[in-house]
């Protein structure tokens, strides 16, 4: 039983990972959730490679923004560990260990307290 992922699987997985760790995580109300988008980068496009640039969006009423100018630092740190936990579930499969260096800085009480129950479960 193989627990790798094939370069090029689709990011999708990984995407409702981090939607639903971000639901139960996130306690504030002002953005819904939050995915990896991808676009491909058409002017390198080549018939063996295609060069994809991903970034960080958040969804908020229907509206899809850039995370890197629109939200808060407090934000930006809880979706990082958000982003790698979703990424850990599919390619750390026989790992027992995951570190985080500081996840909680600049995060308030109670989105702490939501890592921490996203960790626990």
């Amino acid at each position: 039983m193989s627990s790798e992922v094939p370069i090029g699987s689709d990011i999708g997985s990984v995407d409702l990972g981090i939607r639903d760790l971000w639901r139960t995580t996130y306690c504030g109300s002002d953005i819904d959730a939050i995915e990896i988008r991808s676009d491909a980068d058409e002017e390198n496009v080549s018939k063996a490679r295609r060069t994809y640039n991903y970034r960080v969006v958040m969804l908020k009423s229907g509206s899809v923004m850039d995370m890197r100018n629109c939200c808060s630092t407090g934000q930006k740190v809880l979706a990082s560990p958000i982003i790698r936990l979703a990424f850990a579930e599919p390619f750390c499969l026989d790992c027992c260990i995951l570190a985080l260096d500081e996840p909680t800085t600049n995060l308030d009480f109670e989105n702490i307290d939501g890592l921490a129950q996203a960790l626990i479960e």
